[in-house]
């Protein structure tokens, strides 16, 4: 007598159905200079480039903890990330840049990165466009760690996943062509936690069928800085896209299950 766990038919749509039951595993999808090591040279303790403009364009330096003025004499560049800039060689200050940060006597000013750097934004934004075409049915997560500095304000962390027109497009809400598709709500670190960088999250799901104006776009990352005063501090951002399994598929496949049940014979008849 043939059985239910020996029918080829049966273990055939049992393993349909948990393939695609199972959740399709995670992408990851690559960010450029995730955590703010790969910069052009090394960084001065203390040193914080001028914004950023990826790779092939160079900004000055400043330090910020002393001398805030801008410096020339030894540029950087800084793959990935974007700032609005001034022209090349302006003495006008960018408040966001990658920073090694200095000690302040009592400790550094900021612990928990992955390396040494970090992006440091007051009255700034910074971002990026990512290879990756936006995707329907698809959970995007994005993991990064962030902080207020020791010593600094009240603030909170504003960071969003955003899609842009174009590779070349200036990856910063309110630019044409960047749309936001998400955005962190209350993060509001406890002031007993500044000084020290932790892990957040946040998740967008794009629906199944794109709307018009998401076709063809790409992902970004984007985050804001403060108001002015307290530096918000942000590092090792990592994103995954994980498609969504289909409940139709999912369905039609228990219903084919139902049916060969039903013309089983040897389901119907134990004795045979």
């Amino acid at each position: 007598m043939p059985s239910r766990s020996h029918n080829p038919i049966w273990l055939t749509l049992v393993s349909a159905v948990a393939c695609v039951a199972q959740q399709a595993p995670a992408a990851d999808i690559n960010v450029v200079n995730h955590s703010f090591e790969e910069v052009s040279r090394a960084l001065a303790i203390g040193e914080q480039t001028n914004g950023a403009g990826g790779a092939g364009v160079s900004v000055g330096t400043r330090f910020p903890f002393g001398n805030d003025a801008v410096d020339w004499s030894n540029p950087v560049e800084v793959p990935g990330w974007r700032t609005r800039l001034p022209p090349n060689g302006s003495p006008n200050i960018v408040y966001a840049g990658v920073l090694n940060p200095p000690d302040l006597g009592p400790g550094p000013f900021i612990t928990g990165q992955d390396g040494e750097n970090v992006i440091a934004i007051q009255v700034a934004q910074v971002g990026q466009t990512l290879d990756h075409v936006l995707q329907p049915n698809t959970r995007y997560t994005l993991d990064f760690r962030a902080g207020i500095g020791l010593f600094d304000s009240d603030y909170f962390f504003a960071v969003s996943l955003i899609a842009v027109d174009d590779l070349s497009t200036l990856p910063l809400e309110n630019e044409p062509g960047v749309a936001r598709l998400t955005l962190t709500q209350n993060l509001i670190p406890s002031p007993d936690t500044f000084g020290t960088m932790l892990p957040y999250t946040l998740e967008y799901t794009t629906s199944e069928v794109l709307p018009p104006n998401l076709i063809g776009r790409y992902v970004g990352i984007h985050m804001y800085g403060s108001d002015g005063i307290p530096r918000v501090v942000y590092d090792d951002f990592r994103l995954d896209a994980t498609p969504i399994p289909e409940p139709v598929a999912i369905g039609l496949l228990m219903f084919s299950i139902v049916i060969v049940r039903r013309r089983d014979p040897s389901e119907s008849n134990p004795h045979k």
